[in-house]
């Protein structure tokens, strides 16, 4: 089976003012199978499994009231906890625009 189609790609812009000059974007690939994940999913497999100092808000209410998941996917301002990957996708995510960047995905 190839890797690539049980997979999804993630671009992610990341930025730790700071410590950063400019944002920059890092690429994860995250293992999907023939299970639903969602994008926050997603980001929460990259921080337990392979980059920890990957920043975003990880409570989410999971219905979009509290907005913490709210972030461009795709360019499109969305709900990571409803967004749902397929294998075999890249999707890039950003912080929403308009709002000052604490670091990575979480804006104030």
């Amino acid at each position: 089976m190839d890797p690539q189609n049980n997979s999804v790609r993630l671009k992610i812009l990341r930025y730790n003012p700071p410590f950063d000059e400019n944002p920059y974007n890092e690429t994860y690939t995250v293992p999907v199978g023939n299970e639903k994940m969602s994008v926050l999913q997603a980001l929460e497999y990259i921080y337990e499994e392979q980059d920890d100092t990957l920043a975003f808000r990880r409570y989410c209410c999971g219905v979009q009231y509290c907005n913490s998941c709210l972030m461009l996917i795709n360019g499109k301002q969305t709900h990571a906890c409803l967004t749902i990957v397929k294998p075999g996708e890249e999707i890039e995510v950003a912080p929403v625009k308009g709002k000052r960047v604490l670091k990575d995905l979480i804006t104030d």
